[in-house]
């Protein structure tokens, strides 16, 4: 009887020390991996948005006087005010996304805004810098030269 008492003790150990080092941080890194893809697919939809409002503000007289695509103030102004209403569910855990570029191409007729935001305050300290940039693509429509 001693011999299976020894045996159980031995599993209980095993499954003791496997839950706790292979169970338990396993979880752990499936809810840190969901909630880091969670931000990226917010900032990518949020990029894809200001791309949308940054297209609808490019400066049509300059375009019609000389050709140039050109952004204003209120491009990049319109396009953060969309980053700002598609990261709402962010900015409630502390991360900020923010415009960090807006890119016309005239031979293209394509509008490109860069979003960057700091996912770090999402993950333990143990984690470095964690920032992510994400570009938005839209295209121009109905300029005319």
């Amino acid at each position: 009887m001693s011999m299976r008492r020894d045996h159980r003790g031995y599993s209980m150990t095993f499954w003791a020390v496997f839950i706790g080092f292979v169970l338990i941080p396993a979880l752990a890194m499936a809810i840190e991996l969901g909630r880091y893809f969670y931000a990226i697919s917010e900032v990518a939809k949020s990029a894809d948005a200001a791309a949308v409002a940054a297209a609808a503000e490019i400066n049509q007289r300059t375009f019609q006087d000389s050709g140039a695509l050109v952004p204003t103030g209120k491009t990049w102004e319109n396009a953060q005010s969309y980053v700002n209403q598609n990261t709402v569910g962010l900015a409630a855990k502390g991360v900020h996304a923010y415009v960090t570029g807006i890119q016309v191409s005239g031979s293209e007729n394509i509008v490109r805004v860069y979003v960057s935001a700091n996912l770090t305050i999402l993950f333990p300290s143990i984690v470095p810098n964690v920032t992510v940039t994400e570009t938005g693509i839209a295209k121009l429509r109905a300029f005319t030269h």
